[in-house]
C-alpha cells in the first residue's frame, strides 16, 4: 500500500514525497521483490526533480544492492540521462558531457540490444557535436585574439577527431584562413 501510494504521489507531481515513501519501502521489506523496485523508483522520483546528483548516488547503490536486478540496463541509463541533462552549451562545463558519453558508451557495448543502447547511439552523436563545438568556439577565440597556433591546433583536432560533424567544413574554412594569415 505504501509502494502504491509512491507511485499515486509521482504521477500528482510530487516527487519529493513519493521518494520518501519508496524510501519507506525499501526499509520496510528489504529482502523482497519490492525493495528493488522502490530502490529504483526512489532513484527516478529524484531524477524527476532534476535532483541529478542524488539520482546518480541513488542508482550506484541500486546497481552494488540489487546487482540481479533485470531492471539494472534502465538503472545505468537513467544514470546517463542524469549526467546528460546537465549538459547547457559548448561554452559551459565540459564533465557532465564527458560523464554521458562515457556511461553511453559503456551502454552501447555492455547491453547492445535493448532500446537504451539505441537511444545511446543517438545521444552519443550529439554529444561528439557538442564536443566539436567546444573545440570550434575555442578555435574562434583563439583566432579572434590572434593566437594562431592554438587556434590551427583546435581547429585539426575537429578536422582529425569530428570529421563526421557538420563543423568540418567550417574547420576547414578557418584552418585555410589561419594559414594564410600566418603566411
Amino acid at each position: 500500500s505504501i509502494y502504491t501510494e509512491a507511485v499515486e504521489s509521482l504521477n500528482r507531481g510530487d516527487a519529493y514525497y513519493a521518494g520518501k515513501k519508496f524510501k519507506e519501502v525499501e526499509i520496510l521489506v528489504p529482502q523482497s521483490a519490492w525493495a528493488a523496485k522502490a530502490s529504483l523508483m526512489a532513484s527516478y522520483s529524484e531524477y524527476s526533480r532534476n535532483a541529478y546528483s542524488n539520482a546518480v548516488f541513488a542508482l550506484e547503490r541500486h546497481i552494488k544492492n540489487y546487482p540481479a536486478d533485470k531492471n539494472i540496463p534502465y538503472a545505468h541509463y537513467l544514470i546517463a540521462m542524469c549526467y546528460y541533462e546537465q549538459i547547457l552549451d559548448e561554452k559551459k562545463d565540459l564533465q557532465p558531457l564527458l560523464q554521458a558519453r562515457k556511461k553511453f558508451e559503456f551502454i552501447t557495448q555492455t547491453y547492445p540490444n535493448t532500446d537504451y543502447a539505441t537511444d545511446a547511439r543517438f545521444k552519443i552523436d550529439l554529444i561528439v557535436d557538442q564536443l566539436a563545438a567546444k573545440e570550434m568556439s575555442i578555435a574562434r577565440y583563439y583566432m579572434k585574439t590572434e593566437k594562431w597556433i592554438p587556434a590551427l591546433n583546435r581547429l585539426k583536432t575537429v578536422v582529425e577527431i569530428y570529421d563526421t560533424t557538420v563543423f568540418i567544413e567550417e574547420a576547414l574554412h578557418r584552418l585555410v584562413e589561419v594559414y594564410y594569415r600566418i603566411g
